[in-house]
């Protein structure tokens, strides 16, 4: 058995004896809510022996509780993590002394691009709003670039991605139908009213499919009125 903090740990009664055996129990600490502060003092020794989940949970672990001295030695290990790479894009496009890491869009956006490219959403989100401020090189519209990040977050069932891409159709593009799929793709999403902007995106997307369903009635009801009286005879009734 391994002792923390006067708690016994064992696999199937006996010792951790393999950097999978470690790495499993720090996962399950980090996992459950009893013993997260445990899952650094086993994942620590898994790592050590070149376990790559291992290292790449303690990479987040570093990142999450702010940490990011020891965070970016471990990120930088796990080259195929999405999650490791975004975090290298955040901390490269705010800058972080703590880490030896200078303000850097260039490095930032290859960064994302690279987690963008192992399916983060959230990378694509990034990628997206940076194009739309005219941040990154264009070689479209900034609202062509901004949108096809967006549609690759929201095809990820990413649900600010879903309501990016239809604020950019709506406003952009004045794509009413698009945006009104993707607004109620929005609406529908199970994990929307978990993202921290959910109520905020809820409400916004309600509102836009509310007015569209109100102007196609309105359109339908002139047709019928242009069907049942020509405009050519509307004279005769005045």
């Amino acid at each position: 058995m391994v002792r923390w903090q006067g708690i016994d740990f064992t696999v199937d009664g006996r010792e951790p004896a393999t950097a999978e055996e470690y790495y499993r129990i720090g996962l399950h600490c980090w996992n459950g809510t009893t013993h997260r502060d445990a899952a650094a003092f086993f994942l620590a020794p898994a790592a050590d022996a070149g376990h790559g989940a291992a290292v790449e949970l303690l990479g987040h672990i570093d990142f999450t509780q702010g940490r990011y001295a020891s965070a970016v030695p471990r990120l930088r290990q796990c080259t195929d993590s999405p999650r490791a790479a975004h975090y290298l894009a955040t901390l490269h496009h705010q800058g972080c002394p703590q880490a030896g890491i200078a303000r850097s869009l260039d490095e930032a956006a290859r960064w994302y691009r690279i987690a963008a490219d192992r399916g983060e959403p959230e990378a694509m989100l990034a990628l997206g709003e940076l194009y739309l401020e005219r941040l990154l090189p264009l070689s479209r519209s900034p609202a062509a670039h901004a949108l096809e990040h967006f549609l690759a977050a929201a095809g990820r069932n990413h649900p600010y991605g879903q309501y990016r891409a239809a604020e950019v159709y709506r406003t952009l593009f004045q794509d009413v139908e698009r945006a009104s799929a993707l607004y109620r793709a929005c609406v529908d999403n199970p994990l929307t009213r978990r993202h921290a902007l959910g109520s905020m995106m809820v409400l916004q997307s309600e509102a836009h499919l509310r007015e569209s369903a109100a102007a196609r009635t309105a359109a339908l009801h002139q047709q019928r009125r242009d069907a049942v009286n020509p405009a050519h005879h509307r004279g005769d009734f005045y």
